[in-house]
């Protein structure tokens, strides 16, 4: 299963500052306010309601399509519960890709968790508040630097072959380079999943099985080409990726 929310745009998504939401209603006055109607909304699986939370002003057309495209995927998935969460401790609200700046243009508060009805699978996007009404996280666009060198398209898969009675639940967590800096991430998932991103190469990447009875694969993708597979092993332990120097 792809994680529809592991692609840049969707780590922070875009809100209006200040307007009403696209379906005439005021924004929401509270956080808790925007985490009732957005989890409303996934679980009746409507789209338009799901959208009516974002608001659009000074996002490019391409972002606008990109984003209204992946949460219609998120609105047609099987939604058990959103809940609020804090901010961690070194959460990084800032990226950069293609020298180009991307940030909040709300104050972020801290993160909206999505969690699936397939036990295991979670996501979690950040909110904010702004002018006293409450927004998914959105974020603002600044180039600085025209001349820089490209990333490129970088991914984890993980996929688990598990007793139907006893389902996988593996943790990955990996590290990448991204403009010459090194940064860390990672998932929890039940039997299969897989993240996409942008960068320079995945320098390394462990995937541990907690639970279940089977055997599971990791594969490191990078500029469209595989250049890791592990295959299907059986194990307790774990399987580990590290990148040759060059």
């Amino acid at each position: 299963m792809k994680n529809p929310l592991s692609i840049l745009c969707l780590s922070f998504l875009i809100a209006v500052v200040g307007l009403p939401s696209a379906s005439g209603k005021d924004a929401p006055a509270s956080a808790e306010q925007l985490r009732s109607e957005f989890e409303a909304a996934l679980k009746a699986k409507d789209t338009n309601a799901v959208l009516s939370l974002i608001n659009w002003k000074g996002v490019s057309a391409e972002m606008k399509t990109d984003v209204a495209g992946q949460m219609t995927d998120m609105a047609g998935a099987n939604v058990a519960g959103v809940k609020l969460l804090p901010l961690p401790a070194g959460y990084q609200l800032t990226n950069e890709l293609n020298g180009v700046r991307y940030f909040p243009n709300v104050h972020v508060q801290g993160l909206i968790d999505i969690e699936s009805t397939e036990n295991g699978n979670a996501a979690t996007i950040p909110y904010g508040e702004s002018g006293g009404a409450f927004y998914i996280a959105g974020v603002v666009q600044e180039t600085f630097n025209p001349n820089a060198t490209k990333s490129i398209s970088l991914g984890v898969v993980v996929m688990g072959l598990f007793q139907k009675e006893d389902p996988g639940v593996l943790t990955c967590s990996y590290v990448y380079v991204a403009g010459d800096r090194e940064k860390t991430d990672g998932f929890r998932c039940t039997n299969n999943w897989s993240t996409a991103f942008w960068g320079d190469h995945i320098k390394s990447c462990k995937v541990t099985k907690v639970s279940g009875s089977g055997s599971f694969q990791l594969m490191i993708n990078e500029d469209g080409k595989t250049v890791f597979d592990s295959d299907m092993v059986e194990t307790n332990d774990s399987i580990a990726y590290e990148r040759k120097q060059p």
